[in-house]
């Protein structure tokens, strides 16, 4: 189980309404909403007439000018879904309503199962019904983190590890606060605080607040801000006693550092991840990991900088630059801002900037102009390693590159009409300003009836290239490998729907798997970008055939199915 807290919308973007309507599936009459109800409302089990209730509550507290929804959205594994019933999510959302201090609170909740994960969203009004108060809860992640942690061991669900490492942290920087209190409160000067937080191996940063994170090891990656220590570390009371913040200039001595309980050895990068598992390609991040054998061999065989350079771009066509006060490893197949590259650190703790440096010495680009065929070079390539892939990615390319160079085309006509318009209208309202024949007054009227007029016609510009983008896209309705293989796979062809699973590693099990090929015929159903298939029923049930297991809702027709599915998936070896 996974609590998330949507980010507050500006408050001229927030509408209550909006996002009750959505939690129960109003435009799809409900298609991905297996059950939607309110809670705290007078208008009992009236979920429309709860939502004007919600709205005339907020309309009556006009003082604030902060945003007054707060969305919480939890997380279920697949096979959660069929241990929790209608009363059990209601009592879960009332405990989070709990911890939230929500409990007096009109929210609307909703059930959606339309992805792989059955999901939890409740829209809760932070305006008070009866006092007009706004509550807004402060760093809230800890009370959610928590208690997902107990509903797990209480309902028997899947256990989700929570942000441990983060934890540690605060727990590290709460042990030492006495010290480094009193340390901070002394100091004269910023570069004074930044010499007591590197005594405990702490950095300190400031952006939109104070952040401390471990100077090095493996809890380089999490953060805790200074206010959840004490108020003393805030921007604000830092700021008005010390100054504007400044950087830490000068290196201090460390007398100890925060190491986590377990660190890994190569730091995840979660953005990376999250691409490969959208798109079903290969990551620049991915590539370096894979070939970082080579790496470590360049590294060991090399002397100099030099060396080191010029084997990675002979062997990976890659190089080390600089950036900022860190380094990072670029693609030398790409120039430009759109170059790949990622963190040195995504390495290992052990290909940090300074550890390059004290090896061999101030960091060295590459030599400028020298160029060698290398052996590798990065290239999106599909993760998935099925040996009948090769006719369907030559087909996936060819529609992919026709869709680039359609938009492409439209990009190039759109902006030269766009600087026709501007010119044409430009000449037209520089006459009427010249035009000694006109009254001030007739040259205002026009300027102001041109102008108008040119917004009229830039709309119309808009529209016309909208329309024909979704053209473009209704021909090729695919923008990446893992949306084509979905997209055949749902239209029934069994060969992109095996090369869409063959990403996922293959459990060992003692029966003989086999594609799902007759009971697809008739079914409503959808694939997900693991290939993931999920049936939905005429009576409304759903069953999903995750390639572990089968998992049905908890309606009879969904039992009878499933045990059907398994018989056909699952059959005993033949």
């Amino acid at each position: 189980m996974i609590s998330t807290k949507q980010p507050s919308p500006q408050p001229r973007n927030d509408n209550y309404a909006r996002l009750a309507n959505y939690i129960a599936d109003a435009s799809h009459e409900g298609e991905k909403c297996l059950m939607a109800w309110s809670a705290g409302c007078m208008a009992g089990d009236d979920f429309q007439l709860g939502i004007s209730e919600v709205l005339a509550t907020q309309d009556c507290n006009t003082r604030t000018k902060k945003e007054k929804t707060y969305h919480l959205i939890v997380s279920f594994r697949p096979e959660d879904e069929a241990k929790l019933t209608e009363k059990d999510f209601k009592e879960i959302e009332e405990r989070f309503a709990e911890v939230l201090g929500f409990e007096d609170h009109q929210r609307h909740c909703g059930i959606h199962n339309n992805t792989t994960n059955p999901h939890m969203h409740v829209a809760y009004n932070i305006i008070h019904p009866e006092k007009k108060t706004r509550h807004a809860p402060y760093y809230d992640y800890w009370k959610r983190d928590e208690l997902c942690r107990k509903l797990e061991k209480e309902y028997d669900i899947a256990i989700d590890p929570g942000r441990k490492q983060r934890k540690e942290l605060h727990c590290y920087l709460t042990d030492r606060k006495e010290r480094i209190l009193p340390a901070v409160k002394a100091a004269q000067s910023w570069e004074h605080v930044h010499a007591t937080m590197a005594l405990y191996g702490l950095q300190m940063t400031c952006k939109d607040d104070v952040q401390l994170t471990p100077l090095e090891g493996g809890g380089r990656g999490c953060r805790v801000a200074g206010v959840e220590i004490h108020t003393s570390l805030s921007k604000t009371a830092l700021e008005e006693r010390l100054g504007v913040f400044e950087a830490k200039q000068n290196f201090y001595q460390t007398l100890e550092t925060f190491e986590p309980s377990s660190s890994e050895k190569s730091k995840k990068n979660e953005k990376a991840e999250a691409l490969e598992a959208y798109t079903g390609q290969e990551s620049f991040d991915g590539y370096l990991k894979r070939h970082k054998g080579i790496i470590d061999v360049a590294r060991n065989a090399a002397l100099s900088w030099k060396d080191f350079q010029n084997t990675l771009q002979d062997e990976l066509n890659i190089t080390i630059k600089e950036r900022g006060r860190g380094a990072v490893i670029a693609d030398l197949t790409v120039r430009g801002k759109n170059q790949p590259h990622a963190k040195l650190s995504s390495l290992g703790r052990g290909y940090s900037r300074a550890k390059l440096e004290a090896e061999f010495g101030t960091l060295k680009k590459l030599e400028e102009g020298r160029w060698a065929k290398p052996k590798r070079q990065y290239s999106s390539k599909p993760l998935h390693r099925d040996p009948e892939r090769g006719e369907l990615y030559q087909k996936y390319n060819v529609g992919i590159e026709r869709r680039k160079r359609l938009f492409k085309e439209q990009k190039e006509r759109r902006e030269q009409e766009t600087r026709e318009q501007k010119l044409k209208w430009k000449i037209k309202i520089k006459k009427y300003r010249i035009d000694s024949t006109l009254s001030w007054k007739e040259k205002r009227y026009l300027v102001n009836a041109a102008k108008a007029e040119q917004l009229r016609h830039e709309e119309l510009l808009k529209e016309k290239y909208a329309e024909q983008r979704t053209k473009i896209k209704e021909e090729i309705p695919y923008g990446n490998w893992n949306d084509f293989l979905r997209q055949q796979a749902e239209a029934g062809n069994t060969v992109a729907l095996a090369v869409l699973q063959s990403a996922k590693p293959k459990e060992k099990t003692t029966y003989k798997e086999r594609l799902v090929m007759k009971l697809l015929e008739g079914m409503t159903y959808t694939v997900d970008n693991e290939g993931n298939i999920t049936y939905k029923l005429n009576g409304g049930g759903l069953v999903r055939d995750n390639r572990k297991g089968i998992i049905a809702s908890k309606d009879e027709e969904a039992r009878i199915f499933a045990e059907k599915l398994k018989v056909r998936r699952f059959a005993r070896n033949q």
